[in-house]
């Protein structure tokens, strides 16, 4: 029968390790929903600006060919003009979907690294509770075994 003292400076440098992966990986996390963030505004910043450019050149062909103007209510030009708007208003709005979509993986991607995280510290300090109760089973043992020093 052998015994070994318990190496508790390993457990130590267990949860060091554990705490400087997931620190790791959480500012990886947040760095890319930073990224993603600005990208998805930069976009729809750009979406806005595009289609203020081309809201007024495109309604001004209307009444180029006389289909706009005073006193005139096209019915084509409302169609068209409902048409580009809407198109406009479902690309930004899913555009916004699509961003708010991204977040919430980097957040689930987060919420995932802190459960790994905290079982990852939980199985270390049941290690370390196990090998504590087998030291202290293995010392009652010598002292039945010794006469109960």
């Amino acid at each position: 029968m052998s015994y070994t003292a318990p190496d508790y400076g390993g457990y130590a440098r267990q949860r060091r390790d554990v705490d400087s992966q997931y620190g790791q990986q959480a500012t990886t996390n947040a760095y890319g929903r930073f990224l993603g963030q600005q990208r998805g505004q930069r976009n729809l910043g750009d979406m806005q600006q595009s289609f203020g450019r081309q809201y007024t050149p495109y309604k001004a062909r209307f009444a180029q060919r006389g289909l706009a103007g005073p006193g005139v209510n096209s019915g084509s030009m409302q169609e068209s003009m409902n048409r580009f708007v809407g198109d406009y208003a479902r690309d930004y709005g899913r555009t916004q979907q699509d961003l708010t979509q991204q977040g919430q993986q980097y957040d689930l991607q987060q919420a995932q690294l802190d459960q790994w995280r905290q079982e990852a510290l939980r199985g270390i300090e049941e290690s370390k509770a196990n090998e504590i109760a087998w030291a202290a089973q293995n010392v009652q043992q010598l002292r039945d075994m010794l006469g109960g020093l």
